[in-house]
Formats: structure tokens, C-alpha cells, sequence
């Protein structure tokens, strides 16, 4: 039977932002017929929170053949619970050659039902260069609101000829349900017919593939099959002095990333001296792996489930644990750490075995222990709120005081750690008492320099999600000012930091979807996008050196300079090409260098037992 993890929390943030030149693409299908949504427009999610205990709060947009103003289909926006007031919407990048300059209206019919603390809308949108809107306007002084049958909208504006973005679409505020249908574009006046033909720059050039082929240095495979590591030695040069490297990965359930992962990390720890590895697991139940891959304690299956992230319990999890045990032999030549802190179990457990003969001491933090699951358990039922008192929070800052005092008047050698143990509860605690998606980038990063500090001379490898490991902070439309624990970690370690974007072309993955933990289908990336563009490339597995092409500036390699559509699925699958790749931004200023995958299959989930 495998052991699920009680904190199954996972969450997408699937955004708009100011898109790039060469993945602008008109609206083709006006009036929803066409019966491919995700093909020509985009939409977006709030925050979906999924759990053991079902979804919390959801936006859902898809077609509808049930309501319509005329033809087959329509477009549906659902909202459920909704708490922060976040809008279900629907958006598409118009062509600045065809709009910029021009006075343009959005017409369109909308049908509301049981629409409340919010109301059905059209919008424009004019973007110039970040972080500036041009313009905005929408329907909302119509207030679609409660019950209303088909209604047409009209919304207009001048576009400022020096706009960089121009999006048009509809939203949905607030909770209940809305139908949009037969949209119409006026361009001074004119109705606009599409040509239906595909925006410039979904098709390098011979120029561009050939010059691009100067920036990539194929890898022979991704299997850690333990062969010919030449293909490998490039890595010596691309990483150079630097102590840190963080491999990231577009999904938490790629086989072939896995393995890809797992085979560097052996050829950094063989050739390097890379000595400590560190996941975007659990501190304190990650640290203890090394029971096993140390000192051939435990059952390895039961330890990396204890990092209590299910993402982990996979086979090429597993793989990369056994080898570690056997590197380790005869002595220690690689130590496994984390440093998460999204549970408190792990913490608490080091605090009872350290105190295990002192009653007093243990009795306070059985205390803690059991304050703390109730806390756990409400906030997992009435996310977000905490379930915590003031009662509460006083009691167990006494608490925490009280066994802050108790280390620092014990002797025991492993002071610093049993200290770290009380922050990773603290954290743990903020991150219950307000949800904030910077709170817990900050303490990973803050946690790795801890583990990064009590090892001033070790190399250490990070495997997290590319969004956790990029340099640069998330600032899109929907999500302003994301500070990601790679943004802390460039800014404290400089050069010693060097980061590793992965990616995929098409195939699957595993993730939680409307199936469970299941395996999920890609959605193929489609023309405009980062991958589709390299996937002209027509090699199957490279490494693609961002830090010289933004250094040489070739004008053929301009195009990866920009903005940019590409895939960001992490540990949660929901439908439609928007949700794979809602991942937006300079891709040469969140990595230093980015490894492609043409096709990914889905990580294998083991048998604890």
C-alpha cells in the first residue's frame, strides 16, 4: 500500500504577462466553432488549491455546447468559492503591425447565472515596455451581474502606436457562472477579418537553426546507465568554479528528466567533487535518507517517502538513492539534504529523540506536537485559514522559547541542528498563519545557505522546480513581485550560482490531475512557443548555452532574448495548452543554460511495500 502524504498541497499559478514578439498570434476563432479553446486562446485559473480533502477553490474555462447565442459552442467561465475575488478569464495577443496606432471595439455577447460579489466582462488591454500600461478598459460599469440572458457588450479604446502588447478577452469576477459567444473585432471603425494565417516567427530560418547549433552540445542519453560520460565534460567549462548548481525541471513527474538529473548529479559527485545534494523536500525527514545512503540504515523506501512529497516516490527517486549507497562506499562522498518546510512532523521527531530522557523537556514538546497536527488538520480542511488562536500562537511561542532555552543550556554537539529544527516549525507555522507564495522561497533559500554555511567547503547540487531554482522574480500580470528562492540564492551567491532550466518538447508526465496521481498527456507545444522553436533544432537531447548567446548577441538568436511563452506544468495537471505553458518571460534571464528534452514519459511510482 503506498503512503500518501498528509500535506498534498500543491498550487498553479496560471498567469498572463506581457508576451513576446514571435509568439503573438490573432484571434481565429471569434465566435468559439472552431472547437479547439486552447489552440487560440488563452485563459486562466486562479490559484487551484488541490488536497487530500478535494478542490478548495477553482476556476474552470472551457466550451460549452449547452448555452450559446448562436452556432454550436460558446465559451464558459465557472467560479467556485473564489475567496480572494481572483477573475476566471479568457485573453488573446493581438498582432501590434495589424492593431498598434488604431481605434479599436470588442463586441460580444455575455449570459450570467448566479453571479455574486463580482460580475461578467470584455476588456482591452495596452501594454508598452514592462512595467507600463498604456490602457485599459472594460464593461464593468454594465455590471453583468446575478441572472441575465444573452446581452451584447461593446468595449473600445485607442491603441498607442508605440504598444509592445495589446490583449483583448472577458473575465468573470466573483462566484457563479458566465457565457461568452460571437465576439466581433472593429479596427477604426471596419470589422476585422482574420486571414487566419500564423503570426511571424513560429518557423526559424536556416540562418537561425544553424546559428543556434553553435549554442547547443547534444548529450548522448539520459539514462544514468553508468557508460560513456564525454558527452558530460562539458559541464567542467559551463559550470566552471562555481559551488552551487541547481538542475531544475519543468514537471515534478518526468521520467527522463529524473534520470537525466540523476546522471549528471553522478557525474558532478565522480569528477567534480560535488559533495552534498540537496531536494525541494522536507529539511528534516530529507536529512534523514542518510541513514541509508550513509550508512545502509533503514529502508530507503520508507525514508524517501517521509519527505512526505509524493512527487518523490518514484522509481528514478529510488534509483538515485540506491547509487548514492553505493558511492558511499567505503566512506561518505556524498551527503542527501533538503530544505523545504511545508510540514512539521520531521522537526518535531528530531526535538523528541534529542530529549528522549529529559521528561520535562519531552512532555513540552508532546504538548507541541499535538497543538501543532490540530492546527495541521484544520488548515487542511479550512484552507486558508490557519486555525490558530491567539491563544494558540502565544502557547506555542512559549513553547519554542522554552526548547530554544533547553538546547542552549544542553551539551549536545548537534546544537545548530536541533536550533534549525525549531525554524523549519516556525516557517511552518508562518506559512499557516498567512499564505504568502514568497514566505516559503524565502525560507528554502534561507534554509540552503544554513546547510550551505555548515559546509563551507563542499559543492552542493539543488534539484527543485525550474520556477523555484530561476534567477530572476516573477512579475506578470496576475502575480507582481514572486521574490523565487533561485532570485535569493543569485543575489547572495553571485557567480557561485549557476542554474539549469529543463524542459520538453511533447509526451507525458505523471501529476495530480481530475484522475489522481496519475499519468497525464502533454499538451504538444504549439507555433510561438520556446519549445516549438526548438524543437527545430532537430536534435533530441541538448544543453543550449543561454549565458554565450546573450553575451555574443547574434541577431539570429535575437528571438530568445524576448519574451516568451513555455512550459511550466510542476506537480499538477489541468486541462488545456494554458496550463502547460502559463510559464512567461526572458528565458536567457531566468537560467544560465537550458536542457532540452524532446520527449518525456511519466515518472513510476513505487511500491513502498
Amino acid at each position: 500500500m503506498i503512503r500518501i502524504s498528509k500535506f498534498l498541497v500543491f498550487v498553479i499559478f496560471l498567469f498572463l504577462c506581457s508576451f513576446s514578439s514571435f509568439a503573438q498570434q490573432s484571434c481565429l476563432d471569434l465566435d468559439f466553432e472552431l472547437g479547439v479553446l486552447d489552440k487560440y486562446w488563452s485563459t486562466r485559473s486562479n490559484a487551484v488549491i488541490v488536497h487530500s480533502f478535494g478542490v478548495t477553490n477553482a476556476v474552470i474555462v472551457h466550451l460549452d455546447e449547452t448555452e450559446k447565442q448562436s452556432g454550436n459552442l460558446s465559451l464558459k467561465i465557472e467560479t467556485y468559492g473564489n475567496p480572494n475575488g481572483n477573475p476566471g478569464t479568457f485573453y488573446c495577443m493581438l498582432s501590434r503591425e495589424t492593431f498598434a496606432g488604431k481605434f479599436i471595439e470588442l463586441r460580444g455577447w455575455v449570459k450570467t447565472k448566479g453571479v455574486k460579489d463580482g460580475s461578467a466582462m470584455l476588456y482591452i488591454r495596452v501594454d508598452g515596455e514592462r512595467p507600463g500600461t498604456l490602457g485599459y478598459n472594460d464593461t464593468s460599469d454594465r455590471n453583468l451581474t446575478g441572472d441575465n440572458d444573452w446581452t451584447q457588450l461593446s468595449v473600445m479604446m485607442p491603441v498607442d502606436a508605440e504598444a509592445k502588447a495589446i490583449v483583448i478577452g472577458g473575465m468573470l469576477r466573483g462566484e457563479g457562472a458566465a457565457w461568452f459567444d460571437d465576439l466581433e473585432l472593429y479596427i477604426d471603425g471596419e470589422k476585422f477579418i482574420d486571414s487566419g494565417e500564423l503570426a511571424p516567427g513560429t518557423t526559424l530560418s536556416q540562418e537561425q537553426v544553424a546559428t543556434l547549433r553553435k549554442y547547443i552540445y547534444p548529450l548522448r542519453t539520459f539514462e544514468p546507465d553508468g557508460g560513456d560520460t564525454r558527452d558530460l565534460e562539458v559541464l567542467n567549462r559551463l559550470i566552471g568554479d562555481s559551488r552551487v548548481v541547481a538542475l531544475g525541471e519543468v514537471s515534478h513527474g518526468s521520467s527522463e528528466i529524473f534520470k537525466l538529473k540523476n546522471r549528471i548529479i553522478q557525474y558532478l559527485a565522480a569528477n567534480e567533487g560535488f559533495d552534498i545534494f540537496s531536494i525541494e523536500g522536507n529539511m528534516p525527514e530529507a536529512y534523514k535518507i542518510n541513514d541509508y545512503t550513509v550508512r545502509g540504515e533503514g529502508n530507503p523506501k520508507e525514508l524517501i517517502a517521509g519527505m512526505s512529497r509524493i512527487a518523490w516516490h518514484m522509481e528514478e527517486i529510488l534509483d538515485m538513492v540506491e547509487w548514492m549507497r553505493r558511492f558511499n562506499e567505503p566512506e561518505k562522498r556524498i551527503e542527501f539534504t533538503g530544505f523545504d518546510m511545508q510540514l512539521h512532523e520531521g522537526a518535531v521527531s528530531e526535538l523528541l529523540e534529542a530529549f528522549k530522557s529529559d521528561e520535562e523537556v519531552e512532555n513540552k514538546i508532546a504538548d507541541l506536537k499535538g497543538r501543532l497536527d490540530e492546527i495541521y488538520t484544520y488548515w487542511m480542511q479550512n484552507f486558508p485559514d490557519s486555525g490558530m488562536s491567539d491563544n494558540d500562537k502565544e502557547e506555542i511561542d512559549s513553547i519554542l522559547s522554552f526548547l530554544q532555552n533547553s538546547i542552549d543550556a544542553s551539551y549536545f554537539r548537534n546544537k545548530e541542528w536541533l536550533q534549525q529544527n525549531i525554524a523549519i516549525i516556525r516557517q511552518f507555522l508562518n506559512i499557516k498563519e498567512v499564505f504568502d507564495i514568497n514566505w516559503r522561497d524565502k525560507c528554502m533559500a534561507e534554509n540552503f545557505i544554513w546547510i550551505k554555511e555548515h559546509n563551507p567547503d563542499s559543492k552542493l547540487i539543488i534539484w527543485g522546480h525550474n520556477t523555484h531554482i530561476q534567477k530572476t522574480i516573477v512579475d506578470e500580470e496576475f502575480v507582481h513581485n514572486y521574490t523565487v528562492m533561485g532570485h535569493h540564492l543569485a543575489q547572495k551567491l553571485g557567480d557561485d550560482y549557476v542554474n539549469f532550466g529543463i524542459t520538453f518538447f511533447d509526451g507525458s508526465f505523471t501529476a495530480w490531475g481530475d484522475k489522481g496521481l496519475a499519468s497525464y498527456e502533454s499538451f504538444p507545444a504549439i507555433p510561438g512557443t520556446l519549445e516549438y522553436l526548438l524543437n527545430q533544432i532537430d536534435e533530441p537531447l541538448f544543453i543550449l548555452d543561454l549565458k554565450k548567446i546573450e553575451s555574443e548577441g547574434s541577431e539570429a538568436t535575437e528571438w530568445l532574448l524576448g519574451q516568451s511563452n513555455h512550459r511550466g506544468v510542476g506537480a499538477m495537471k489541468a486541462g488545456g495548452y494554458q496550463n502547460d505553458f502559463h510559464s512567461r518571460g526572458n528565458i536567457t534571464d531566468k537560467f544560465d543554460y537550458l536542457i532540452f528534452i524532446k520527449t518525456s514519459s511519466p515518472s513510476k511510482l513505487f511500491n513502498i511495500n
